[in-house]
């Protein structure tokens, strides 16, 4: 089947013009189609599930549409436009499910495309990335009295810190490509890491901080910006929407965003904790989520940058133990220098956590 032959089993309306796919996003299958419709341009996204990454596509969607309809409620109580502020899946016109599936078992969905929006996959601007932090801390907001529980886990232990670390002692013992004795600084590091990145998953483990709904990739690139006014819009991709813990959304975006480096970056040396970025998106954040936290998740925000940090460190190299058969790579060592990099971002968070206490302090 083709995109249009996909776009004619969804309940949208008017003459399909055309459709080109989109580089965006290392996982789906994206495009963006155009249709006219009562003289008027109508333009959406189109996008085939990755069923190697989401197994059970269904439930990705189930989650997707229970989130962004308890989203478009609060929306609507604010006065605000749920075409601009909130993501709609359309349905199928055969059985009204959020996904249509293909001849050969493939599933696609079909958003609305926000008008005369951009999205940044890398920025440099400090008052985008505040707004980046206050669009996830609104949606951490709009889903504070959602129960966490009601959602499927997509991909199971997805940050437990404490299973990737399992995962990596496994690695390290088996040693399958012999490679161990190649990152055994990587590796000592990583161990020294382990007691204070795992505490984050402890106090969820214990119960001591609650379950929330979390995005779990909050990326600059996952928040919709108006070209115009630059307001930031709709939180986006929310495939990896699950129960967690606030510190890693918060933790996964400081990780991201206020790296001095791309995270494949091999110069090590370079790679910083930039602090204007982090308090820029800090301020927006905080500013939206202060008076909804307990004391407890308020001091795990910076460990959470710290974890989420180790964590990706641990995952790179344990994916280069085992053959780099999860990431892709692009050339021999890659993960290894993606490993180094995060390791040498974790030990500048290690370094700063005293400044960065006292900038969130701040904002508290």
């Amino acid at each position: 089947m083709t995109v249009r032959d996909i776009c004619s089993e969804f309940n949208i309306g008017g003459k399909y013009i055309s459709c080109a796919e989109l580089s965006t996003g290392n996982i789906n299958n994206t495009y963006q189609v155009r249709f006219l419709r009562d003289g008027e341009e109508k333009n959406y996204i189109i996008q085939r599930i990755n069923k190697s990454v989401f197994t059970e596509p269904e439930k990705v969607m189930e989650n997707i549409i229970k989130v962004t309809h308890h989203i478009r409620i609060k929306i609507k109580e604010n006065d605000l436009s749920t075409k601009k502020f909130v993501l709609r899946a359309f349905r199928s016109k055969k059985d009204d499910q959020p996904f249509v599936i293909d001849d050969v078992g493939d599933y696609w969905r079909c958003y609305r495309f926000i008008n005369n929006s951009i999205t940044y996959d890398t920025c440099e601007d400090l008052s985008i990335i505040e707004r980046a932090g206050s669009a996830f801390g609104k949606f951490q907001n709009y889903l504070g009295d959602f129960d966490a529980s009601e959602l499927h886990i997509t991909i199971p232990n997805f940050h437990n810190t404490i299973t990737r670390y399992e995962a990596f002692h496994q690695a390290i013992e088996k040693n399958p490509y012999r490679r161990v004795s190649k990152v055994k600084e990587e590796i000592e590091r990583l161990c020294a890491f382990e007691e204070k990145a795992v505490k984050l998953q402890k106090y969820l483990d214990d119960g001591q901080i609650p379950l929330r709904v979390t995005h779990n990739d909050t990326k600059c690139n996952n928040v919709s910006f108006d070209k115009t006014s630059g307001q930031a819009l709709a939180v986006l991709d929310l495939d990896t929407v699950m129960p967690g813990a606030i510190a890693h959304d918060f933790g996964d975006a400081i990780r991201f965003i206020a790296n001095t480096c791309i995270e494949d970056d091999p110069d090590i040396e370079a790679v910083k904790l930039d602090l204007a970025k982090y308090e820029a998106f800090t301020k927006g954040f905080v500013s939206e989520v202060k008076d909804a936290l307990t004391e407890l998740e308020k001091s795990t925000l910076n460990l959470g940058a710290f974890a989420m940090t180790v964590e990706l460190a641990v995952r790179f190299l344990t994916d280069y133990l085992n053959g780099d058969k999860y990431f892709k790579t692009k050339y021999p060592g890659h993960n290894v220098d993606r490993a180094r990099n995060q390791i040498a971002l974790a030990t500048d968070i290690e370094y700063k956590m005293e400044q960065l206490e006292a900038i969130i302090k701040k904002y508290f």
